[in-house]
């Protein structure tokens, strides 16, 4: 009877001695980590810190975070939780409880009310990340909501890294405009190391509605998107009925428009052309593109 009992006790003081060690090096590269990415202009403030997780994880608490990038984009939430698993420290989730601001040069704050949102990283044996992120439940007014948010990232050949983008119940609401509702939005692209964007497939759907293209996109010096997308669809008077309102087009161009379209026939490629701060549909003039940031 005792014997089980020592053998119980000796794991258990191995396991604590493991996981104190083990919290004191994840504390020190948590240190070194964030040290260097203050360094690259990326800072990470809270309220107030602590650690813990005993006997199985590694907890960062952070309540109240502010993520700070040069430049004046600032993003803030109510907390912030990092676990990490003491068997699997390679695995990283954090979990943020909005509502999330989001402030910046050109936009201004906008706030994005959403559910407890999941972030995810994965260090595989080459020590590359693979990254996950789900938001539930978003919206931000001006801009609309989302049923869910998803994004996906993991490194691939040749220093490029691959990306997926899956959004479902969407509805859209530019301030003056009427809601576009999609179904789904999904994105699939590789992220090139001159950072710019090769989009494989991009497609959004509207009950028998679909759209879809694929293309490459970058960013100018003045953090304007430039790049060209080829589109097409199955439906092209459905298309221009669900998003010439978005378009903000005279009724005269959206007019040639719809029979330039309507000439093409339905499976005619379309261009969305971002070229020195202007987006143009085919040869037609949409708008001025802003800076990101």
């Amino acid at each position: 009877m005792f014997l089980p009992l020592t053998i119980i006790l000796a794991l258990a003081l191995l396991w604590s001695a493991y996981w104190l060690v083990a919290s004191g090096i994840a504390k020190q590269r948590f240190t070194v980590t964030r040290a260097d990415l203050a360094a690259q202009g990326l800072t990470l403030v809270c309220s107030k810190e602590s650690w813990g997780g005993y006997p199985f994880r590694f907890e960062f608490t952070c309540p109240s975070p502010k993520l700070s990038w040069d430049g004046g984009v600032e993003l803030r939430a109510t907390n912030l939780l990092m676990v990490a698993l003491a068997y699997a420290p390679w695995q990283i989730a954090a979990l943020v409880d909005g509502p999330t601001t989001l402030t910046g040069p050109i936009a201004g704050a906008t706030e994005i009310k959403h559910q407890r949102a999941l972030a995810a990283v994965t260090f595989g044996r080459d020590g590359q990340p693979s990254f996950s992120a789900e938001l539930p439940g978003a919206s931000a007014a001006g801009v609309g909501q989302a049923g869910k948010l998803m994004l996906f990232t993991r490194p691939s050949a040749a220093a490029t890294i691959e990306i997926a983008f899956d959004a479902s119940q969407v509805t859209l609401q530019p301030t003056g405009k009427p809601p576009l509702a999609l179904d789904t939005a999904t994105l699939r692209g590789t992220l090139n190391a001159g950072q710019s964007l090769k989009i494989n497939k991009m497609e959004l759907q509207q009950g028998q509605l679909r759209y879809w293209g694929s293309g490459t996109l970058a960013l100018e010096p003045q953090h304007r998107v430039s790049g060209q997308i080829d589109t097409e669809t199955n439906d092209i008077r459905a298309l221009l009925a669900a998003a010439g309102p978005q378009l903000g087009l005279s009724d005269s161009k959206l007019a040639n428009l719809r029979t330039m379209l309507g000439l093409l026939g339905n499976d005619a490629k379309v261009p969305i052309i971002a070229k020195d701060g202007v987006l143009y549909i085919g040869p037609f003039q949409v708008t001025e593109l802003r800076p990101l940031y």
